[in-house]
């Protein structure tokens, strides 16, 4: 992901943004030639960033080739023609978006008992009704946990390009934010609204 000085986010934004989003793309290279991509549900905490998945998922079995693997969490915003920041620069045609890419170091087990417990962790945080039978390994929930493996990184390097709205100054964000409330095309209201926030954000120093 390039990065740019344009499209920065610090260290708590980056942390608000991974936590209020539910899954990511997991990229593994393995060594078939060409990388495998899943997207997953995750938990992080800290620099550990735990998963869940099949164990025949081909990204899964190219990461025990090389565990090296590329875990992304991104939010795509809108795109906006070049016309709603400069009549003349085709080039200000562009997407917004949010996006964190971790660079990490992968391990894994098959042991029921463990996926077991990533899934316990997942559903306390997602579902958190607590009406269900609970995970273990028996004969409600054995087969199905015998099928699949926990996965836990170990982030190395964070990068993170938050492209909402365009380069340029608040003005000129807060216009297409209004631009999109405008259009109204699917998603373009929130869009909207997370552009104009990033917009007060950056204005407020």
């Amino acid at each position: 992901m390039h990065r740019s000085e344009s499209y920065q986010a610090d260290a708590a934004e980056v942390e608000a943004f991974v936590r209020s989003m539910r899954h990511g793309y997991l990229t593994a290279a393995g060594t078939r030639g060409f990388p495998s991509v899943s997207i997953l549900p995750f938990l992080k905490a800290g620099e550990t960033i735990e998963l869940h998945c099949v164990r025949a998922d081909p990204t899964f079995v190219a990461l025990q080739a090389d565990p090296r693997v590329t875990f992304l969490v991104s939010d795509f915003l809108a795109a906006s023609p070049h016309q709603w920041v400069d009549p003349n620069d085709a080039g200000r045609a562009t997407l917004h978006f949010r996006a964190v890419q971790y660079s990490c170091e992968a391990r894994w087990s098959t042991n029921p008992a463990d996926v077991a417990a990533i899934l316990r962790r997942m559903v306390d945080a997602y579902d958190g009704s607590g009406a269900y039978q609970p995970i273990e390994d028996g004969s409600f929930y054995g087969p199905r946990l015998a099928r699949l493996a926990m996965i836990r990184l170990r982030i190395i390097e964070t990068e993170a390009k938050f492209k909402a709205g365009p380069a340029g100054d608040v003005n000129t964000r807060i216009r297409l934010a209004e631009h999109l409330r405008e259009r109204a095309a699917p998603g373009d209201l929130r869009a909207a609204d997370v552009i104009e926030q990033r917009a007060r954000q950056l204005a407020a120093g």
